[in-house]
């Protein structure tokens, strides 16, 4: 508890708990995103468009994140007294870090290509546009589709984001 009493009252919170309300918030975002996929009988090509600029955005930061991550457990070793529990194999805390770092180390590579192949579908989605035909029924029973129901781009609906839809960030470097 942060007793100085010019310090900032909402400070008092560990920036480590923060960290982890955000890789919750992470994970309920994703799972949310994998439900409301579910019925996409709404969801044009458009709108898929901006959940693939959104989805390879967060792919992006991936990469640096856990390679911060890497780096704070590295630290620990300086920081902290570390030890492990009964429940691994291993009794060298030393070793049990390494391989946490092995492991993060290893998502890097495959985040970069998640990132490209989510920023190539994008780039396709981004030439593709939609429109509804308006199925219809003659007197003598024969369909035909006499107009096309044009549904603007997802992007055209709403204001604009901070940065431009056409336009990748790229992965973190």
């Amino acid at each position: 508890m942060n007793l100085d009493p010019n310090a900032d009252p909402g400070a008092s919170r560990r920036p480590s708990a923060e960290v982890a309300e955000v890789a919750r918030a992470v994970e309920d975002a994703i799972r949310q995103l994998a439900r409301m996929t579910v019925d996409r009988s709404s969801m044009t090509p458009a709108d898929v468009d901006v959940v693939l600029v959104s989805l390879a955005s967060g792919i992006a930061a991936l990469r640096q994140a856990t390679a911060q991550l890497s780096d704070i457990l590295d630290q620990a070793r300086n920081d902290y007294v570390l030890s492990t529990d009964d429940l691994t194999e291993s009794t060298d805390p030393d070793f049990t870090l390494d391989t946490a770092r092995l492991h993060l180390d290893a998502v890097r590579q495959p985040a970069v290509e998640i990132y490209r192949h989510l920023d190539a579908a994008h780039q396709q989605t981004a030439r593709l546009s939609a429109t509804d035909h308006a199925h219809v029924h003659r007197e003598d029973g024969e369909s035909y589709y006499p107009q096309a129901i044009v549904r603007p781009r997802l992007e055209d609906r709403q204001p604009p984001t901070t940065h431009r839809l056409g336009q990748s960030r790229g992965p973190a470097r």
